[in-house]
């Protein structure tokens, strides 16, 4: 299969299969649906460039390790912060409507949108024509 073909994969993951674990299977809650969208979003990540040399690797490394960087210290403020009362059973009541930990889900997703936005810029910052001094 392509690298587009690929991706078209992911997308269609994200886009329905994530809506119909949500809605179409009983009992729907974010933990399916967000294994899904993180499922989605690594196979459009890792998947092969059309262009796939040393330097398209070395910028998904580089994008994937300042992404899971950025990614786990902004999980464990956001944990600090919604836990700051330090009660250790507020985070499985969910009757009550209480906020919730950020999931390692959650953190994948977060990680993967970081690292593609990244790897994205990178790659246009690359593959922009050099204007001479």
């Amino acid at each position: 299969m392509s690298s587009s073909t690929i991706k078209r994969l992911g997308a269609a993951l994200i886009m329905i299969g994530a809506p119909v674990l949500h809605y179409v299977m009983p009992g729907a809650f974010w933990g399916r649906t967000s294994a899904a969208v993180a499922a989605g979003l690594m196979v459009i990540f890792f998947s092969k460039e059309r262009v796939h040399d040393e330097r398209v690797q070395d910028l998904k490394l580089k994008a994937v390790h300042t992404a899971f960087s950025v990614s786990f210290t902004i999980t464990l403020i956001v944990n600090g912060f919604l836990n700051r009362d330090f009660d250790a059973t507020r985070d499985f009541e969910g009757t009550t409507a209480a906020w919730r930990s950020i999931t390692a889900f959650d953190l994948i997703i977060l990680t993967m949108i970081v690292a593609l936005a990244l790897f994205s810029y990178w790659r246009a910052q690359d593959s922009a024509p050099r204007i001479a001094a």
